[in-house]
């Protein structure tokens, strides 16, 4: 598919180059790339499959031949007959109200015969366990159901290869085994390119992996898997307790439960729950309802109200920011614009932004999702100072090794809040494993 020699990328307002010097030929099979959050994967995926020059400005230099021909012989989206993709954020790549019609907008845009359309669609919503959410409107889906959405959109299309970037990051225990089962079984006849910062959970699903270091091919050999990152339960000085009342919420094939919950200042606490029980939907109507909460949702862009990353660490307060630049690794990305930045690298400036304010309750939607250990290891950092110094953290997630640095736990089911919990929880597999957080031969 690809056939690259000493490629280089640079972005035209940037002196550095992301990528450089990259030569290698990605040829059939399953390939991991891993590297560090802003190592150049996601761009990588953009010269992959023509968003650039398309769909963004840059400067390529070196050879890039896509499919034997060079990437720029291509007409607009002509590739992409060819290679479906999955993004980070799932929510850039809709463009239709519900499920169905995104689907068939996708069939239509590959010119797909109107008489074999429906049974197309119905295909593959049945392969992928998706049939339910044939006509469900896609923006009150919750992260994890979104992402599956996307994977039936790039696949609907019969492309011969599949990219996938961070397809798992938002997807819960159970739902991910489930996913890299199907993916094993039912897409053979597709070559596959992963995006990942947790390869271990894919067992040996591939043959192949690439390493990017800072730009660069640090590795490129056979799969190796590593073992999971381990937290231990952040030590918390806690005090005062508070009271937070989350009213019933109704919405189209969805009922959120009214609850109530005492948190104590200086507590670390994780929401856990299947896809689609309701933990994002609680989660919004939590900081809506209480001003004293200050919330980072799964898609950060849209909290971003400045024009480069020190602007927007320092809007709204007089606080020192460069110690926060540093802690979460964008030093050398102060004047970059936030939304140029990698989506790991966009949840790391808006966890700094809200690490730096004054709000009681701090809560975090999936905030490892596109994360490395490195960053995953500075926001258990950042979370321990923050609890100590009296604020209290709560935390929505499908890490389950991340999970175990709080101290307090909530289980959501269909809407339906259940706890406080303590660590005691992760003995309890008949609990876990009915909230979709531990299936069978899972670590």
């Amino acid at each position: 598919m690809v056939e690259a020699e000493r490629l280089a990328f640079r972005y035209p307002q940037d002196a550095e180059h992301v990528l450089t010097d990259i030569t290698f030929r990605l040829t059939d099979g399953r390939t991991l790339i891993t590297g560090a959050s802003g190592s150049g994967k996601s761009t990588l995926f953009t010269l992959f499959n023509r968003l650039y020059p398309d769909n963004c400005d840059g400067v390529v230099t070196g050879r890039l031949n896509l499919f034997d021909r060079s990437y720029d012989t291509y007409e607009p989206g002509e590739v992409n007959r060819r290679v479906g993709t999955v993004f980070q954020d799932p929510d850039s790549q809709f463009v239709m109200q519900t499920v169905e019609e995104e689907l068939i907008f996708t069939l239509e845009n590959f010119a797909v015969e109107r008489g074999d359309i429906s049974d197309r669609v119905s295909a593959i919503l049945h392969e992928l366990h998706l049939s339910e959410y044939r006509h469900r409107t896609i923006q009150d889906l919750s992260g994890g159901e979104k992402q599956q959405i996307a994977v039936a959109c790039a696949l609907i299309g019969r492309p011969e290869w599949l990219l996938l970037d961070e397809p798992l990051a938002h997807l819960d225990p159970e739902t991910a085994q489930r996913f890299v089962r199907w993916l094993d079984e039912s897409a053979r006849h597709v070559n596959i390119v992963v995006i990942e910062h947790r390869p271990y959970i894919w067992g040996d699903f591939f043959d192949r992996q690439i390493e990017l270091v800072a730009g660069r091919i640090g590795y490129d050999g056979p799969f190796v898997s590593g073992p999971d990152h381990t937290f231990l339960p952040l030590k918390t000085r806690r005090g005062d307790k508070h009271l937070f009342h989350i009213p019933k919420v109704n919405r189209q094939k969805f009922k959120l439960a009214a609850s109530k919950i005492s948190v104590e200042r200086g507590d670390v606490i994780a929401v856990l729950g299947r896809n689609g029980s309701g933990k994002s939907t609680w989660l919004r109507s939590l900081a809506r309802h209480h001003r004293e909460v200050g919330l980072v949702p799964q898609s950060p862009a849209h909290l971003f109200v400045e024009n480069n990353v020190a602007r927007e660490l320092a809007y709204g307060h007089d606080r020192p920011i460069e110690d926060m630049l540093t802690r979460i690794g964008l030093e050398r990305m102060r004047a970059a614009h936030p939304l140029s930045l990698s989506h790991g690298q966009k949840r790391r400036l808006a966890i700094g932004v809200m690490m730096l304010s004054k709000k009681r309750l701090i809560a975090f939607d999936e905030p490892t999702a596109g994360q490395d250990e490195a960053s995953l290891r500075a926001l258990y950092a950042l979370m321990a100072e923050r609890v100590q110094a009296g604020q209290t953290v709560l935390f929505v997630t499908h890490d389950l090794s991340f999970a175990r640095a709080a101290n307090t736990y909530y289980l959501m089911r269909d809407g339906q809040l259940s706890g406080p919990y303590d660590a005691s929880l992760w003995d309890d597999p008949d609990l876990l494993r009915s909230h979709g957080l531990l299936t069978e031969g899972w670590r």
